[in-house]
C-alpha cells in the first residue's frame, strides 16, 4: 500500500486534485468530510465542542453553526488549538479504520488540510503539496467564496506559511493557471511517479531506473512534481525515523537536496537487523541487492551491512543499515 498525505493551503486546489486522484484509482481519506462527521449531532465530539464552546456556536437546527465556529476559532489561536485536540484524534481514528479496509494493493490518499501544521508528514511514503500564491487565493476566496479580504487573510494567516508545507513536500503541484492544467499536472504526477511507486512497493523492489541528479542544463524543471522540494536527505531520515524502532539512530548523508541523498540506519542495542531492515523496507525503501566489489555510491562495514533503495521513481536516495558499531558515512562519500 502506498501512502500519500495530500494537503495545501486554502483555496490552493487540494480538492481537485483530491476529485482527480480519485478518478485515477486512488482511495482518497478526506479529512475534512471525516472533520464534520465526527461532530455530527448525537456524536461524542458534538457534545464535547458544545461543552467547550457553549451553545453560542449551535445553529437553530440544533446542528454545529460552522460558520459562527470558524469565525471563534479562526480569530483566536488558543481556541483553535482547543477546537484541534477535540477533532483530530477522532478524525485519525477514523481514517485508520477506512485505511484498514482498504486492499494491500492500493494508492491510499489522506487528504488533510492542516498536515503540517499537526506534524503528521513523516508517517506518508509521500506528501504531495498543491501550491498558489497567496494573493491568487485570496482572489479565489473573493470570488468563489464570497469573503471579504480581511477574512481571506484571516484564513491563510491561521495556516501554515507555503514555506512550511513546501519544505514537508516529496511533490509540489503549483496551481497558478488553470483547472485543466491542474488536472493534467496530476495525472502525469500520477503516471510518472505515483503509480510506478505504489507497484514497485507491491513488489517489494526499489525503482528499477535512476533519475538524473539535476535539472535539464538548459533549464526545463525537474519532473514529476520535483521542482519547488528541497531538504531530501531530511525528508527521507523524518520518515524512517518514524518507522523505526525507538532505539535505532538515523543520520542524514550528503545528497543533491532534490534528487539524490544518502542516509544510515543503525539498530539499538540488543535490535535485531533483519526486523529494521523489514521496517526501513515498508517505509518505502526495499531491500536492493547490491554485488560485491560494485561502486554503490556507499560506505559498507562487514558483512551485515544492508543496502536499501528507494522505490520512487523520481528519487536516488539510498538506506545503508549498520549493526551497532559499524563504520559511519565518510565526509563527501
Amino acid at each position: 500500500m502506498l501512502r500519500i498525505g495530500l494537503t495545501g493551503g486554502i483555496a490552493a486546489g487540494k480538492s481537485a486534485v483530491a476529485t482527480e486522484l480519485g478518478r485515477l484509482g486512488a482511495v482518497v481519506v478526506d479529512a475534512d468530510l471525516l472533520a464534520r462527521a465526527v461532530v455530527d449531532p448525537g456524536t461524542p465530539g458534538f457534545d464535547e465542542v458544545v461543552r467547550t464552546f457553549g451553545t453560542d456556536v449551535l445553529g437553530r437546527d440544533g446542528a454545529l453553526d460552522r460558520p459562527a465556529l470558524g469565525r471563534l476559532v479562526f480569530g483566536d489561536s488558543g481556541a483553535r488549538e482547543t477546537l484541534n485536540r477535540i477533532i483530530h484524534p477522532r478524525v485519525r481514528a477514523e481514517a485508520a479504520r477506512l485505511i484498514d479496509g482498504s486492499p494491500a494493493d492500493a494508492v491510499v490518499v489522506e487528504d488533510i488540510p492542516l498536515l503540517v501544521e499537526t506534524h503528521q508528514a513523516a508517517r506518508f511514503h509521500l506528501v504531495l503539496v498543491v501550491d498558489a500564491p497567496d494573493e491568487t487565493r485570496i482572489a479565489r476566496m473573493i470570488e468563489r467564496r464570497g469573503m471579504d479580504r480581511e477574512d481571506a487573510e484571516q484564513r491563510i494567516a491561521a495556516q501554515a506559511p507555503r514555506g512550511e508545507r513546501r519544505a514537508a513536500a516529496d511533490a509540489v503541484l503549483v496551481n497558478d493557471g488553470t483547472p485543466e492544467a491542474l488536472v493534467a499536472a496530476t495525472q502525469a504526477l500520477w503516471d510518472i511517479r505515483i503509480l510506478p511507486f505504489a507497484v514497485n512497493l507491491v513488489h517489494g523492489r526499489p525503482a528499477r531506473t535512476r533519475p538524473p541528479a539535476a535539472p535539464d542544463p538548459r533549464g526545463a524543471e525537474l519532473p514529476a512534481g520535483l521542482a519547488g522540494t528541497h531538504g531530501l536527505a531530511r525528508r527521507m531520515a523524518a520518515k524512517l525515523t518514524a518507522a523505526l524502532p525507538a532505539g535505532a539512530a538515523v543520520e542524514p548523508g550528503p545528497g543533491s537536496d532534490v534528487v539524490v541523498a544518502e542516509v544510515l540506519v543503525r539498530p539499538g542495542p540488543g535490535e535485531d537487523l533483519a526486523a529494521v531492515s523489514a521496517a526501513v523496507a515498508a517505509a518505502g525503501f526495499p531491500r536492493a541487492e547490491v554485488p560485491r566489489g560494485s561502486d554503490a555510491g556507499v560506505h559498507r562495514s562487514g558483512t551485515d551491512t544492508v543496502i536499501h533503495r528507494s522505490a520512487d521513481p523520481a528519487l536516488d536516495v539510498t538506506v545503508t543499515v549498520l549493526p551497532v558499531g559499524a563504520g559511519v558515512l565518510p565526509d563527501g562519500s
